[in-house]
């Protein structure tokens, strides 16, 4: 995944950890189908539009355990489990690169990438769990995607969006992340809604975005709360920031015209690099 452009920056201003998300815009609709879903129970690769259902847990030592390569794809977890079983790099859980994919009601554990979209416009992913997963949800080059009621904890990046432009984020809870909770990075008109950040390094990171929109996140015990790198004109509204070990830090380096409109909490910016300028809190 192409996150070296960002290495640095995060090394340096947030000083990043070894681990060893609907309104205003279009919803993607979801596809609809009059046969019967296929039943999945072992790692498989989805090549046919189509609903597909879990039948049971998978626990597969797999490189990518589930690979949807279809357009107009609805994968119903039904509740199961999809484990590595155990850690190690460079595997996923779930692997998409159809357009239009719906990935629903499941938890991914062990994996680098529980779930991940890579050159995939339009998808949903709602009520899924990570745990002990590197980045719990990616969604990278895949524009107008919907994240929603997302769980992670126990990783490097709860929520990662990359180059997806007019993605929406909503109802995500971060837990105990050695990175970052929630990272939006080269992206236009990204929405994060109701997300929440617990015991993370940072809690939502903003770096190379325009013209993006956060309301109504709660962001406790980091030792960064906000992080904004090269970004310009954001708008976070309505964030409770708090660090039960004093003030919680707004950290911000090269960046301009980023408003902070009715922030919460005991919380203090940080310049990082060079003069903070023309941003409104």
């Amino acid at each position: 995944m192409a996150r070296s452009r960002w290495v640095a920056p995060v090394l340096a201003v947030a000083v990043v950890a070894a681990f060893v998300f609907v309104f205003g815009v279009p919803t993607p609709a979801t596809p609809a189908f009059d046969d019967p879903p296929t039943r999945l129970d072992s790692c498989s690769v989805i090549r046919d539009s189509g609903r597909y259902v879990l039948t049971d847990d998978i626990d597969e030592r797999a490189e990518s355990c589930v690979r949807i390569t279809a357009d107009d794809v609805v994968l119903d977890g039904n509740g199961h489990v999809i484990d590595g079983h155990t850690f190690r790099e460079n595997t996923t859980g779930i692997a998409v690169t159809g357009r239009n994919v719906t990935v629903r009601d499941l938890t991914a554990v062990n994996w680098t990438f529980g779930v991940r979209y890579e050159g995939a416009r339009g998808g949903t992913v709602t009520n899924v769990t990570t745990w002990h997963t590197g980045d719990g949800v990616t969604v990278s080059d895949s524009p107008e995607s919907r994240v929603g009621r997302v769980t992670a904890t126990n990783g490097f990046t709860g929520i990662f969006v990359r180059d997806s432009d007019g993605s929406v984020v909503s109802n995500g809870v971060v837990r105990d992340m050695s990175s970052v909770g929630l990272f939006v990075a080269d992206s236009r008109d990204v929405t994060v809604n109701n997300a929440s950040v617990v015991r993370s390094k940072t809690g939502i990171a903003l770096l190379g975005d325009r013209n993006g929109r956060a309301t109504d996140a709660v962001v406790r015990s980091t030792d960064e709360a906000l992080l904004l790198v090269d970004s310009r004109n954001n708008e976070i509204r309505n964030a409770t920031l708090s660090n039960p070990d004093g003030a919680a830090v707004v950290a911000r380096s090269n960046e301009s015209d980023n408003r902070l409109v009715g922030t919460r909490g005991n919380w203090t910016s940080d310049g990082a690099s060079g003069t903070t300028h023309k941003n409104r809190a």
